[in-house]
């Protein structure tokens, strides 16, 4: 199976020259993604990576941070946003790989700083408003996509119990299936799809109170890619898949679709264990 990636993040801590070469040495294709610092030859290094590989949301990472926020109203933020999405897609193209993937909208524009942790939420916000922004960002960017013919697809957000707002609005788009369901729906396009992120789906699930397996059931037409690791279900910490993982049973019904394996800082044997763990379950009669 040549369906499996590791995702960047299990080398953190290492440098993208030494992450590339153990991927050559053990023959592992790898997603690019979050986490790599800015370096002006960080996309020229990416091209001459002589393995496979696919990028992700936001990589590579610009000189001036930014939070990759395709909702934002913010005229600036959203069309940074557009341009970093379309670079991604036309780098994938290049590159061999079908897809480029993106992280749903946001109805606040955080810093850079306060991703993965406590959000500052100190404006009123529309979800209405930020949802109609996001559809007009996702079409623009399928236009390139269609004309690439290189598929992009979208990640569905996190959301932590304590992100929610005072009175338990949610500021972040594509958490829950009715949300990633409107958007799918909305955007009706060969070119587009989910990439679920089933740590986030479990976290999401527990927060808002909602049966996972039936989260996943309501969404699981829309799936194209899917990035695994495990955690607590009260926040997204990338923790490494075990037996228990509950995505498992699911694994033999998505065998065609593109794997991520998104755990921190994994020793080589670790990374072959889990690769061999998914492997495993998809094949399981």
């Amino acid at each position: 199976m040549d369906n499996i990636y590791i995702s960047s993040l299990a080398f953190l801590g290492s440098t993208p020259e030494n992450m590339i070469r153990e991927a050559k040495e053990n023959e592992f294709a790898i997603e690019f993604s979050s986490g790599m610092l800015y370096r002006d030859d960080m996309e020229e290094l990416y091209f001459r990576a002589d393995i496979k590989k696919i990028l992700h949301n936001y990589f590579p990472a610009p000189k001036i941070p930014f939070v990759l926020n395709l909702a934002s109203k913010d005229q600036n933020i959203r069309e940074r946003s557009i341009k970093h999405c379309i670079q991604g897609l036309r780098m994938s193209k290049k590159s061999g790989a079908t897809f480029f993937s993106a992280h749903a909208g946001f109805c606040i524009d955080p810093n850079p700083a306060d991703l993965g942790n406590l959000l500052v939420i100190n404006e009123y916000f529309d979800s209405e408003y930020h949802k109609s922004i996001f559809l007009e960002s996702v079409r623009e960017i399928l236009k390139v996509a269609n004309q690439l013919e290189t598929d992009f697809l979208i990640e569905n957000n996190v959301i932590s119990s304590f992100n929610l707002t005072n009175e338990g609005a949610n500021p972040l788009l594509c958490c829950d299936s009715n949300s990633i369901g409107w958007l799918l729906e909305e955007v009706s396009d060969k070119r587009f799809g989910l990439l679920l992120d089933t740590a986030h789906l479990k976290v999401s699930s527990e927060t808002l109170n909602l049966d996972l397996n039936q989260e996943l059931d309501r969404i699981s037409k829309y799936i194209r890619a899917l990035h695994h690791s495990d955690n607590d279900g009260k926040s997204d910490t990338n923790l490494p898949i075990t037996e228990n993982y509950w995505f498992l049973q699911y694994m033999k019904q998505y065998v065609s679709v593109s794997h991520v394996l998104e755990v921190k800082r994994l020793t080589v044997q670790e990374i072959k264990s889990q690769i061999e763990l998914l492997k495993l379950w998809m094949l399981k009669n």
